[in-house]
């Protein structure tokens, strides 16, 4: 157990250590501290206002218990996303694991101390969202000392299940990587796998009786405890961690965190049975096995003598965002999949009561929905989305040090900005077309103001992708030992959603200001709103782009 503890300590200290450098915050700046607190009460103070709403009106109508519920599930969901996007990294992808293999270390004490970087990590968003709602909980509902001893081990709890078993699928995947010729393909395939067999299994548990008749399903939403009786047996520990936080026996509360503590050990055990047979087949086999890709290709002169500029170098970002498996996993699969995957849940839930979804439409039909406030919420939403686009905010600090080359090839530095963010624009793209599909498919909305809206929501893009390249070149991240680190030891991505934050804010107040303009007025100066900043940006964007490069050394 000592050497288990002291990897966890040698993993956690490459991961963290000289963060401020690798955030991109001087170690020497006194307001780093500021910084990192700013940020902390940013989060909590989001958290805290949408938690007491949500939370005072469930109390309105007794219904309090399902707010514990509700947020044990997104910790839990939280759990499985992050799981999903870091077990591959931080099981394989890391460049010490070569300097592992010849020491006299056991294959548990190697995987134990991985997957205690995995959950520590975590600890630190799920403790934010998990203690904060569940502390307002307890001091709304008037909780003694035993509930806060429980919600603490809840949260410490909860997480680990889900890491276990991503774990255990990834490294069932991962066994296979010697078979591979080209590793880096394998690479990508496999992250691909893990998500489609997660989100297939989460399909597969998700569903309720379907013997239950509409009125059935009704009553169990309205009584307190009827969310817990709709998901019990799925997730266990969830299950018993809300009989615990919600009960008033102490007896009853001690019981069902025993029973968590004990599924959860033996979860433990079998995961490291498991794991002892077959990690080190995909560890073996990703640093040693298959081999580079074959350099026998013919190279077609004519293709690249025809080859335009700019579809060179911007088919040349694509590839290193779609090629490597981190920068796909981190800054391109979300900006596709968040929309997709909200899109099928909103889907999936209207066609489960058909009679419900026949009573929405109706109301749509006899409403008009050819209105600004109407057309705001979709650019809200379009704005959300846009908070997981991650490419031009990492368009420099991907190359790494070899981003200085930008300085020396014969292509204006304007130029090489605006074919790194063109990615980052289309992505943005991608998002406003399926949630407009979505839009239209629910609300019916005129060609024209699809049109619209298509437009504005496109101005904003570009305008975040000029600003994010712009925040990359002042704040570069280029000395990285591992892509894992681009992609979530970066700060910079906290600034996507601070602008769409930003800019949702300006969509409401306009809404608030003209709710009753004429919609294709209010859409039209949203447009222009956003273009004049759009030129501005891209004016100061061209005039600096010399300056800008500075600190790409």
């Amino acid at each position: 157990m000592e050497k288990v503890i002291k990897l966890t300590k040698i993993f956690l200290k490459n991961s963290f250590s000289n963060m401020d450098a690798k955030m991109g915050v001087s170690t020497k700046s006194k307001s780093k501290f500021l910084l990192y607190g700013l940020l902390f009460l940013y989060f909590a103070g989001l958290i805290l206002f949408l938690g007491y709403n949500l939370l005072e009106g469930l109390i309105l109508i007794h219904q309090e218990t399902i707010f514990v519920g509700m947020i044990l599930f997104a910790i839990f969901g939280l759990a499985i996303v992050q799981t999903i996007f870091s077990s591959i990294n931080i099981l394989y992808f890391t460049k010490d694991s070569e300097y592992l293999l010849p020491l006299p270390l056991k294959p548990y004490q190697i995987i134990l101390a991985r997957t205690n970087v995995m959950l520590i990590s975590q600890y630190i968003i799920i403790f934010l969202l998990g203690l904060i709602p569940l502390t307002m909980y307890g001091i709304l509902t008037g909780a003694g000392v035993l509930y806060y001893l429980i919600m603490l081990l809840s949260v410490i709890l909860i997480p680990i299940i889900p890491v276990l078993v991503i774990s255990i699928i990834v490294m069932l995947i991962m066994s296979f990587a010697k078979l591979t010729k080209n590793r880096n393909k394998f690479q990508l395939i496999a992250s691909l796998l893990v998500l489609i067999i997660v989100v297939g299994l989460s399909i597969g548990l998700s569903g309720t009786d379907d013997n239950l008749t509409n009125e059935e399903m009704a009553q169990m939403v309205v009584q307190a405890n009827g969310m817990i009786e709709m998901i019990k047996g799925y997730i266990p520990t969830v299950d018993f961690l809300i009989e615990a936080l919600t009960t008033n026996s102490p007896f009853t509360a001690i019981i069902q965190i025993l029973k968590t503590i004990a599924i959860t050990l033996a979860g433990f055990i079998l995961y490291i049975l498991i794991a002892q047979k077959i990690y080190f087949k995909g560890l073996v086999g990703n640093l040693f096995g298959g081999g580079a890709t074959s350099s026998n290709k013919k190279i077609n002169q004519k293709e690249y003598r025809n080859s335009k500029l700019y579809k060179s170098y911007i088919g040349k970002e694509f590839k290193n965002l779609v090629r490597n498996p981190v920068f796909f996993m981190q800054c391109l699969l979300p900006a596709i999949l968040i929309p997709i995957l909200m899109v099928g849940i909103f889907y999936m839930g209207m066609n489960s009561n058909e009679a419900e979804l026949e009573q929405m439409m109706q109301i749509i039909n006899q409403s008009s929905t050819n209105t600004f406030i109407v057309s705001g919420i979709v650019l809200v939403i379009i704005q959300f989305f846009s908070m997981f686009i991650y490419v031009a905010i990492t368009a420099i600090s991907r190359d790494g040090e070899n981003a200085v080359f930008i300085k020396y090839i014969p292509v204006p530095l304007y130029k090489q900005y605006i074919y790194k963010i063109v990615p980052n624009i289309i992505m943005n793209i991608v998002t406003i077309v399926i949630t407009l599909a979505m839009a239209q498919y629910i609300l019916r909305l005129p060609i024209f103001t699809l049109i619209a809206l298509f437009i504005v929501a496109t101005i904003m893009g570009i305008l975040q992708s000029f600003i994010m390249i712009i925040i990359d070149l002042k704040r570069p991240k280029l000395n990285w030992d591992s892509e894992y680190a681009v992609a979530k030891q970066n700060l910079n991505l906290i600034f996507p959603v601070l602008l769409a934050m930003i800019n949702i804010a300006i969509i409401i107040g306009t809404i608030f200001l003209l709710k009753n303009i004429n919609v294709y007025l209010g859409i039209g100066l949203l447009g222009i709103l956003f273009t004049i900043l759009t030129v501005i940006i891209n004016k100061y964007l061209y005039n600096k782009q010399y300056e800008l490069a500075d600190k790409i050394l």
